[in-house]
């Protein structure tokens, strides 16, 4: 029974928000860039004076989706950690964020956003001068404009996922097509050894095998049974939470290295304790210490604060 309610809700969600995502937009996303360059030599940080206008016009301006969406919420801040000014190569990390918005039809000018993608890239590496030209070519590999590239599809393949059960495949490939047309020795994109961090190749060919299939799945229900059915069912969106979580914790259960759960989980970890506050009985916050053990303080302090 629970089952046929999770896809009842799932057909009615699909029918209202779909008329949501198709609504006549230009632009894929809307970027706000930040940049922290202190650690530069004066006269480098006058050269980055127009990186961060020019990041965000090339990805606000470009179009990433095949479809018309209404654009996706995304914040970049770069941290440039070091430069060699004779190639004017930069080093910095990249920490990306993307939201999307959860579907309330009683409050809509109340809005609420959940993280979709959350991470923090600390091999940064890329040639840049304030002459060159920020033209999109995905059959060319650029340092700089291909890791914007890589990004905003990875964004792009979350928001989708969020909606449709895998429905960010294509541009979860071609964000491993990127990585492919990678022929030079960069940080960052292609190494495949050990470490809690993984390199832009590993982050995406983990959520391209099918034995992280449920993880996606999981997301999905999430996302979509879950967080958007609260305005519709509590009841049920409580338990569908649940579920899913109980879904990802499984196949992180199984899996030497699960970075984009452990990704999840990092981005997510509040929000879900915060879900909770009101779910009328605080014994719910002991499973999900159970599911979720990385962030146990997150879930002890809810608790605490749980009606």
């Amino acid at each position: 029974m629970q089952r046929q309610i999770k896809w009842f809700l799932i057909i009615i969600l699909f029918s209202l928000i779909s008329n949501i995502r198709t609504f006549s937009q230009d632009k894929d996303f809307v970027v706000e860039v930040i940049m922290s360059y202190e650690l530069l030599p004066p006269d480098v940080q006058e050269k980055l004076s127009n990186f961060k206008q020019k990041v965000e016009d090339y990805l606000n301006k470009n179009k990433y989706h095949d479809e018309k969406i209404a654009p996706i919420r995304v914040q970049m801040q770069f941290n440039f950690t070091g430069v060699n000014t004779l190639t004017q190569t930069y080093e910095a990390k990249l920490f990306i964020a993307s939201q999307r918005e959860v579907y309330n039809p009683t409050q809509r000018n109340e809005q609420k956003f959940s993280t979709a993608f959350r991470f923090l890239d600390e091999r940064i590496q890329f040639v840049y001068n304030e002459n060159m030209p920020f033209i999109k070519n995905d059959l060319r590999f650029d340092p700089l404009l291909s890791l914007l590239d890589y990004y905003a599809y990875m964004v792009v393949g979350y928001d989708e996922d969020s909606y449709y059960p895998k429905g960010g495949n294509k541009y979860f490939q071609k964000a491993l097509d990127i990585c492919n047309r990678v022929s030079i020795s960069l940080s960052g994109w292609n190494e495949t050894g050990g470490g809690s961090k993984p390199s832009r190749v590993q982050l995406v060919q983990e959520l391209l095998n099918v034995r992280f299939d449920n993880f996606r799945k999981g997301y999905f229900e999430y996302m979509w049974t879950g967080l958007d059915s609260l305005s519709i069912n509590k009841k049920n969106a409580f338990a569908n939470i649940l579920s899913a979580l109980e879904v990802i914790s499984e196949v992180k259960s199984k899996e030497v290295k699960a970075f984009n759960i452990d990704i999840f989980f990092d981005a997510k970890a509040t929000e879900i304790a915060d879900t909770f506050l009101d779910y009328g009985d605080r014994r719910v916050y002991d499973k999900l210490m159970a599911l979720d053990r990385a962030h146990q303080a997150v879930y002890e302090d809810a608790k605490l604060r749980a009606r």
